[in-house]
Protein backbone atom coordinates (compact mmCIF):
# COMPACT_ATOMS: atom_id res chain seq x y z
CA UNK A 1 0.00 0.00 0.00
CA UNK A 2 0.90 3.71 -0.52
CA UNK A 3 3.74 5.26 1.87
CA UNK A 4 4.70 8.76 2.91
CA UNK A 5 7.64 8.98 1.44
CA UNK A 6 10.35 11.80 2.84
CA UNK A 7 13.49 13.14 0.48
CA UNK A 8 16.08 14.30 2.81
CA UNK A 9 19.55 15.73 1.61
CA UNK A 10 22.16 13.93 3.21
CA UNK A 11 25.46 15.48 0.92
CA UNK A 12 26.81 17.10 -1.95
CA UNK A 13 28.52 14.38 -4.28
CA UNK A 14 30.78 16.99 -5.66
CA UNK A 15 32.86 20.61 -4.36
CA UNK A 16 29.84 22.25 -3.03
CA UNK A 17 32.34 24.73 -2.15
CA UNK A 18 33.65 25.88 -5.38
CA UNK A 19 30.23 25.45 -6.81
CA UNK A 20 27.70 26.08 -4.69
CA UNK A 21 24.31 25.28 -4.20
CA UNK A 22 21.71 27.76 -6.31
CA UNK A 23 19.16 26.77 -4.60
CA UNK A 24 20.77 26.91 -1.36
CA UNK A 25 19.59 23.54 -0.19
CA UNK A 26 21.22 22.74 3.37
CA UNK A 27 22.15 19.37 4.40
CA UNK A 28 19.84 17.91 6.35
CA UNK A 29 16.74 19.72 4.50
CA UNK A 30 13.67 17.58 3.61
CA UNK A 31 10.93 17.58 1.75
CA UNK A 32 7.79 14.87 2.18
CA UNK A 33 5.02 13.90 -0.06
CA UNK A 34 1.41 12.03 1.07
CA UNK A 35 -0.02 11.05 -2.18
CA UNK A 36 -1.54 14.56 -2.48
CA UNK A 37 0.79 17.01 -0.86
CA UNK A 38 4.16 18.20 -1.06
CA UNK A 39 5.45 19.85 1.72
CA UNK A 40 9.10 21.29 1.63
CA UNK A 41 11.54 23.47 -0.92
CA UNK A 42 11.71 21.14 -4.59
CA UNK A 43 14.40 22.81 -6.84
CA UNK A 44 13.76 22.44 -10.14
CA UNK A 45 16.70 20.81 -10.46
CA UNK A 46 16.00 17.79 -8.82
CA UNK A 47 12.80 17.01 -10.57
CA UNK A 48 14.03 15.08 -13.22
CA UNK A 49 15.41 12.17 -10.47
CA UNK A 50 13.20 12.85 -7.87
CA UNK A 51 10.58 11.45 -9.66
CA UNK A 52 11.14 7.62 -10.25
CA UNK A 53 12.40 7.35 -6.90
CA UNK A 54 9.47 9.13 -5.22
CA UNK A 55 7.19 7.18 -7.28
CA UNK A 56 8.62 3.62 -6.62
CA UNK A 57 8.97 4.51 -2.64
CA UNK A 58 5.79 5.51 -2.32
CA UNK A 59 4.06 2.45 -4.16
CA UNK A 60 6.67 -0.42 -2.91
CA UNK A 61 8.45 0.92 0.24
CA UNK A 62 12.14 0.14 0.54
CA UNK A 63 11.63 -3.45 -0.68
CA UNK A 64 11.90 -2.24 -3.82
CA UNK A 65 15.17 -1.40 -3.92
CA UNK A 66 16.56 -3.87 -1.45
CA UNK A 67 17.49 -6.23 -4.20
CA UNK A 68 20.06 -4.64 -6.21
CA UNK A 69 22.96 -6.73 -5.37
CA UNK A 70 25.63 -3.93 -6.29
CA UNK A 71 24.75 -2.57 -2.38
CA UNK A 72 26.08 -5.54 -0.99
CA UNK A 73 29.13 -5.22 -2.74
CA UNK A 74 31.59 -2.12 -1.33
CA UNK A 75 33.74 -0.03 -3.43
CA UNK A 76 36.11 -1.26 -5.75
CA UNK A 77 39.13 -0.64 -7.73
CA UNK A 78 40.58 -1.28 -11.27
CA UNK A 79 42.56 -4.06 -11.45
CA UNK A 80 43.48 -6.01 -14.72
CA UNK A 81 45.37 -8.70 -12.67
CA UNK A 82 41.80 -10.46 -11.32
CA UNK A 83 39.87 -10.20 -14.56
CA UNK A 84 41.48 -14.26 -14.70
CA UNK A 85 38.92 -14.04 -11.40
CA UNK A 86 36.06 -11.64 -11.90
CA UNK A 87 36.23 -11.61 -15.68
CA UNK A 88 36.58 -8.06 -16.38
CA UNK A 89 38.98 -6.96 -13.68
CA UNK A 90 38.02 -5.37 -10.46
CA UNK A 91 38.86 -5.79 -6.51
CA UNK A 92 37.33 -4.87 -3.87
CA UNK A 93 38.85 -2.03 -1.69
CA UNK A 94 39.07 -2.12 2.03
CA UNK A 95 38.38 1.70 2.58
CA UNK A 96 37.64 4.81 0.57
CA UNK A 97 40.69 5.92 -1.93
CA UNK A 98 42.80 8.46 -0.83
CA UNK A 99 41.44 11.75 -1.17
CA UNK A 100 37.69 10.80 -1.73
CA UNK A 101 36.64 12.41 1.77
CA UNK A 102 33.17 11.41 3.04
CA UNK A 103 31.46 11.81 -0.58
CA UNK A 104 32.90 8.28 -1.21
CA UNK A 105 30.15 6.80 1.15
CA UNK A 106 27.60 9.29 0.87
CA UNK A 107 26.32 6.88 -1.74
CA UNK A 108 27.72 2.92 -0.70
CA UNK A 109 30.36 2.48 1.71
CA UNK A 110 33.71 -0.05 1.83
CA UNK A 111 31.91 -2.03 4.75
CA UNK A 112 30.30 -5.31 3.26
CA UNK A 113 26.58 -4.59 4.76
CA UNK A 114 25.32 -7.20 7.10
CA UNK A 115 21.45 -6.79 6.58
CA UNK A 116 19.31 -6.12 3.63
CA UNK A 117 19.27 -2.30 2.98
CA UNK A 118 16.39 -0.78 1.61
CA UNK A 119 15.26 2.58 0.13
CA UNK A 120 17.33 4.81 -2.37
CA UNK A 121 18.06 7.96 -3.22
CA UNK A 122 18.86 10.50 -6.23
CA UNK A 123 21.03 13.56 -7.07
CA UNK A 124 20.09 16.63 -9.03
CA UNK A 125 20.86 17.34 -12.49
CA UNK A 126 23.50 19.70 -11.95
CA UNK A 127 26.49 17.35 -11.88
CA UNK A 128 29.23 20.43 -10.50
CA UNK A 129 27.17 20.32 -7.15
CA UNK A 130 24.70 16.45 -7.32
CA UNK A 131 23.12 17.56 -4.30
CA UNK A 132 22.83 13.25 -2.89
CA UNK A 133 18.66 13.11 -1.21
CA UNK A 134 18.21 10.16 0.28
CA UNK A 135 13.99 8.79 0.25
CA UNK A 136 12.69 6.81 2.91
CA UNK A 137 9.36 5.83 4.00
CA UNK A 138 8.10 7.56 7.13
CA UNK A 139 4.40 6.97 7.71
CA UNK A 140 1.88 5.28 5.81
CA UNK A 141 0.25 7.62 3.35
CA UNK A 142 -2.90 9.24 4.22
CA UNK A 143 -3.52 11.88 0.95
CA UNK A 144 -5.78 11.82 -1.91
CA UNK A 145 -6.76 8.99 -2.91
CA UNK A 146 -4.83 6.76 -0.32
CA UNK A 147 -7.05 7.64 2.87
CA UNK A 148 -9.52 4.44 2.20
CA UNK A 149 -6.05 2.25 2.50
CA UNK A 150 -4.76 4.45 5.61
CA UNK A 151 -7.87 3.84 6.95
CA UNK A 152 -8.15 0.33 6.93
CA UNK A 153 -4.50 0.00 8.45
CA UNK A 154 -5.26 2.19 10.90
CA UNK A 155 -8.19 -0.27 11.86
CA UNK A 156 -6.14 -3.31 11.82
CA UNK A 157 -3.59 -1.81 13.95
CA UNK A 158 -6.21 -1.04 16.41
CA UNK A 159 -7.31 -4.63 16.02
CA UNK A 160 -3.32 -5.57 16.76
CA UNK A 161 -3.18 -3.49 19.75
CA UNK A 162 -6.08 -5.27 21.65
CA UNK A 163 -5.14 -8.32 21.08
CA UNK A 164 -1.33 -8.55 20.45
CA UNK A 165 -0.16 -11.89 18.24
CA UNK A 166 -3.00 -11.84 15.56
CA UNK A 167 -2.18 -14.00 12.05
CA UNK A 168 -4.33 -12.44 8.94
CA UNK A 169 -6.94 -14.86 9.14
CA UNK A 170 -7.05 -13.54 13.00
CA UNK A 171 -7.23 -9.87 11.47
CA UNK A 172 -9.81 -10.77 9.21
CA UNK A 173 -11.87 -12.50 11.94
CA UNK A 174 -12.30 -9.30 13.91
CA UNK A 175 -14.01 -7.69 11.21
CA UNK A 176 -18.12 -8.59 10.78
CA UNK A 177 -18.60 -9.62 7.01
CA UNK A 178 -20.16 -6.40 6.34
CA UNK A 179 -16.96 -4.86 7.90
CA UNK A 180 -15.09 -6.88 5.35
CA UNK A 181 -16.99 -7.02 2.47
CA UNK A 182 -19.09 -3.76 2.59
CA UNK A 183 -16.56 -1.07 2.94
CA UNK A 184 -13.54 0.25 0.41
CA UNK A 185 -11.07 -1.56 0.07
CA UNK A 186 -12.78 -4.71 0.78
CA UNK A 187 -10.10 -7.22 3.64
CA UNK A 188 -8.97 -10.46 2.02
CA UNK A 189 -6.28 -12.61 2.96
CA UNK A 190 -3.62 -10.84 0.41
CA UNK A 191 -4.21 -7.08 1.18
CA UNK A 192 -4.39 -7.81 4.93
CA UNK A 193 -0.83 -9.58 4.74
CA UNK A 194 0.54 -6.61 2.57
CA UNK A 195 -1.46 -4.00 5.24
CA UNK A 196 0.97 -5.39 8.27
CA UNK A 197 4.08 -5.88 5.96
CA UNK A 198 3.75 -2.07 5.59
CA UNK A 199 2.43 -1.34 9.09
CA UNK A 200 5.83 -3.03 9.81
CA UNK A 201 7.96 -1.19 7.67
CA UNK A 202 6.98 2.06 9.07
CA UNK A 203 7.21 0.69 12.66
CA UNK A 204 3.70 0.31 13.41
CA UNK A 205 3.61 -3.18 14.20
CA UNK A 206 6.13 -6.60 14.76
CA UNK A 207 5.80 -9.66 12.79
CA UNK A 208 7.09 -12.39 14.51
CA UNK A 209 6.33 -16.47 13.12
CA UNK A 210 3.22 -14.92 11.03
CA UNK A 211 1.68 -13.10 13.93
CA UNK A 212 1.33 -9.12 14.59
CA UNK A 213 2.55 -7.38 17.57
CA UNK A 214 2.24 -3.55 18.48
CA UNK A 215 5.56 -1.64 17.31
CA UNK A 216 6.91 1.48 18.65
CA UNK A 217 6.23 5.24 16.55
CA UNK A 218 5.74 5.56 12.55
CA UNK A 219 9.39 6.38 10.70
Amino acid sequence: MPFKVRCRLIGFMNDAAKFPCHFDYEIGEEFTYDGETIEGRICPGVLLTMVPAVWQTFFSGKRAYERIIFRYSGLSAKDPAMKQYDGIGFRPLKEAPPGSGEKSGIVVSPEIPTTRRGGTGFACADCRTSAYFLVETVDIASGGYTLPYYRRAMAILEKVKEEPGLTVEGVLQKFSDWEREEIYPPLGPVNVQLMLEDLEEVNYVELRDGKAYPGGSPG
